[in-house]
């Protein structure tokens, strides 16, 4: 959805009404109480990006369809494995709750006494193999399970100098990979991520975050006390909010209090490969922030993030490209499709988004609708450089929404790589893409002197001696009346 305006405007009232209206249909069609053909409309908008990162009004790209309760309290995390089984982080209830991949309720981690029962959980990570990490955070531990729930084991704040006293080891969110190398979360960690390998050991801090740096600070630096610059220099970078690893095996991050980097994809150096840049469409006011709590990342490198503050999902291609944005704040309604609080986010094999909203105490499923799925395809071969293979794809998506600019920006890319330049122009004329028009009529006029090289240089060469034979008529003319007035002279 695009919340780039949040005040009431006139008319505002209708519209409110009218997405209470639609929050009703949306929860009965989620319930089942309503005809397969009375539930298209969510209680939100879409909207679809082009490549500037414009907005523009859209058909639903993902649709609520039912919600998972499990009459949880406060929970914070949830985690959809291999099998498409989900888990989920009752917090308030100090425990973890494992769905099989319909979603009914399989087993419980809810241990009441010994070292195995849990203390306000906020984290959980499944491996391939079925082990269950949990981020254990008033235990100060990282809380290991296998696929049955039994426990195995607990890791605890690492024994190393490299730590200062003061560091407290207050777990919040882990992800592990395929070596067995934890990555954790902690409260207030401004470090960034521990890095643990399998036995527990120190391995260093991962995907800190920069303290940023303006022109502002360097004219405090030049004119400030000393005792000023050392409170400036008491500023800490934000934290991470939130991790995963996608199945590229990249890490994937979310982080609160920072305005660029909120998403980051880190390769096993800590790099970014997204180039930390500004994420979120909202128009902030001033001292507002991008509340980021989560990441999801589906087989072809899609990524779909949640915000908090304004309870808003956004969806970026692989390379981090913009591509919707949906979802509403709940305020006061109840309605299936809207969050008071999304906290987490997992997605299926299938593509289906199960959104965690920590104070509705519930799981919301998001299906995947034929225009966002078409989209996404059409977008993957694009990016991979299936210009060819995208043409039919981006066609259909026209026929279904015109607006979308991105299909005329892949059907240019498609129809200049075919040769078919008149056709590459308009697309790209269309997609606002002056580049792209430049490079397309450059060619044609390439092909224009190819075929008409003969009489262009014909022409030309007649031209030549027209004023050659003009300079010649001109330059003796002048010499005859530069000799008449000398004969005058004399």
């Amino acid at each position: 959805m695009n919340n780039t305006k949040r005040s009431m405007k006139p008319g505002g009232m209708r519209r409110l009404a009218f997405r209470s209206l639609a929050f009703g249909v949306c929860l009965a069609a989620g319930l089942g109480l309503l005809p397969a053909a009375a539930r298209a409309e969510p209680p939100y908008g879409t909207a679809v990006y082009d490549a500037a990162g414009k907005p523009y009004d859209s058909q639903p790209a993902y649709l609520p369809t039912s919600f998972v309760h499990g009459s949880l309290k406060n929970p914070e995390d949830l985690f959809i494995d291999a099998r498409d089984h989900l888990y989920i982080a009752d917090t308030g209830n100090n425990r973890i709750l494992h769905y099989d991949d319909r979603f009914e309720l399989r087993n419980a981690i809810d241990y009441k006494q010994g070292d195995a029962k849990l203390n306000e959980p906020n984290g959980v990570f499944v491996a391939n193999d079925g082990t269950v990490y949990v981020a254990d955070t008033k235990n100060e531990r990282i809380a290991v399970f296998d696929d049955r729930g039994t426990y195995l084991r607990s890791v605890k704040r690492p024994k190393t100098a490299l730590l200062p006293d003061s560091y407290q080891f207050l777990p919040t969110k882990v992800a592990v990979d395929e070596r067995g190398f934890m990555y954790i979360a902690t409260r207030n960690g401004f470090q960034g991520l521990l890095l643990l390998d399998p036995d527990g050991q120190f391995e260093g801090f991962f995907g800190a975050n920069r303290v940023p740096f303006s022109l502002t600070d360097s004219l405090k630096r030049m004119f400030f006390t000393q005792e000023q610059k050392m409170k400036e220099l008491a500023k800490l970078p934000g934290t991470v909010s939130n991790v995963t690893i996608g199945p590229d095996q990249f890490l994937y991050t979310t982080s609160v209090s920072v305005t660029k980097g909120q998403i980051k994809k880190l390769n096993f150096d800590g790099k970014d490969l997204l180039g930390e840049k500004a994420y979120g469409n909202v128009r902030l006011k001033k001292n507002e922030q991008y509340q980021f709590t989560d990441i999801a990342v589906d087989a072809k490198g899609n990524m779909t993030a949640i915000e908090a503050q304004f309870g808003t999902i956004y969806q970026y291609n692989a390379i981090g490209e913009l591509m919707f944005s949906f979802g509403y704040k709940n305020d006061g309604f109840q309605k299936l499709g809207l969050f008071k609080f999304p906290a987490a986010i997992a997605v299926n094999s299938k593509g289906t988004l199960a959104v965690l909203d920590r104070n509705g105490n519930l799981v919301q499923l998001f299906e995947p609708t034929p225009f966002g799925e078409l989209f996404r395809h059409a977008m993957d071969l694009y990016i991979q450089g299936e210009y060819d293979a995208s043409i039919e794809t981006w066609q259909e998506v026209l026929h279904r929404n015109s607006k979308v600019s991105r299909a005329h920006l892949g059907l240019g890319k498609a129809y200049y790589k075919q040769g078919r330049w008149k056709e590459a122009m308009a697309e790209f004329r269309e997609a606002g893409y002056v580049q792209g028009v430049s490079d397309a009529y450059w060619q044609l006029r390439l092909i224009w002197m190819q075929k008409h090289f003969t009489t262009v240089v014909i022409w030309s060469a007649l031209l030549f001696a027209v004023l050659w034979l003009g300079w010649r008529w001109k330059s003796a003319r002048e010499r005859r009346k530069q000799d008449v007035v000398a004969q005058t002279v004399v």
